[in-house]
């Protein structure tokens, strides 16, 4: 390994560590942090003005749109499949880890790896992975913990709009006025710091509540996660900025958006947890290695 390429993943994975690490620090020393506030203003005033502004400064052709939306669907596809296998032969209980092992921590963790790894069009393709887990998660993940599902919960999304809005802009090459682009660039950029600093937040609670007991469905998400990502990536060749964020969107670990869901509504919360800081932990390890095979 070059000292050019030490350095160049030292520019993807070190701000991602330090700002993981500020919220570490943040909590060890006690400062108050409303984790459920910052996801809130991320998910519902964030990621939409994230994804809007993404899709503004990027063009990308309607196939390669398409291309990236039907890998990602055959992904989570292939997730939920292998998974329902696993926790079926395991007797485990569907709504406590189904959720867990289907989302991957595409948002804190899988953006800004994509983004510094691939700039303004990385980011753009990750963008469109992310807002189906986005979706995905708060609406599919969170109705299998509940135990139902409603459609009302995923009319409600406000990426399903951004989504839309971006779609539309970029299908029908309509700009933005510059102070509404503006304005969405602006509250766009609160979602990739705002994530890595709660998840460090999160990952040191969870680790004070001495939660690590569900190491090998963690370690089970990650390599699940990497198999997944490259075979999809071989059966659409793909190739480029496209391929790399595939995988590396796959091999992200556990959410913690699932931990929420589970002890909201008591799903056995300190088993996904141990599966999050497994999974987040070793990842640490394992995505210099990704990014090395993958760029």
């Amino acid at each position: 390994m070059t000292f050019e390429t030490i350095a160049q993943l030292a520019n993807i994975v070190v701000p991602v560590f330090i700002c993981v690490g500020l919220g570490i620090l943040w909590a060890r020393v006690g400062t108050p942090f409303d984790t459920r506030l910052i996801t809130s203003l991320v998910y519902n005033i964030g990621a939409p003005c994230l994804i809007i502004a993404t899709f503004q400064k990027v063009t990308l052709s309607p196939s390669a749109m398409a291309e990236i939306a039907l890998a990602t669907i055959a992904c989570y596809a292939s997730f939920c499949a292998i998974s329902l296998v696993l926790i079926g032969s395991l007797r485990l209980d569907v709504p406590s880890y189904l959720p867990s092992l289907i989302f991957p921590l595409t948002g804190s963790m899988g953006l800004p790896v994509s983004y510094y790894a691939f700039g303004d069009e990385g980011l753009a393709l990750a963008i469109v992975y992310f807002t189906f887990g986005a979706i995905g998660t708060f609406t599919l993940g969170a109705a299998i913990a509940a135990g139902n599902i409603s459609i009302k919960k995923m009319l409600a999304a406000p990426v399903v709009y951004a989504v839309i809005i971006a779609t539309a802009l970029q299908l029908t090459g309509v700009r933005l006025p510059d102070w509404i682009f503006n304005t969405a660039n602006l509250l766009g950029g609160m979602v990739i710091p705002a994530q890595l600093v709660a998840l460090g937040v999160s990952l040191l609670e969870l680790r004070k509540r001495g939660i690590a007991r569900s190491g090998f469905l963690g370690l089970f998400r990650l390599a699940m996660g990497v198999s997944i990502g490259f075979a999809i990536a071989e059966v659409f060749g793909l190739e480029g900025a496209a391929r790399a964020i595939v995988i590396i969107q796959s091999a992200m670990p556990v959410a913690v958006s699932s931990y929420l869901f589970a002890q909201q509504y008591k799903r056995r919360p300190e088993e996904v947890a141990g599966m999050v800081v497994v999974s987040t932990a070793v990842s640490l390890v394992t995505l210099p290695l990704l990014l090395l095979a993958v760029i």
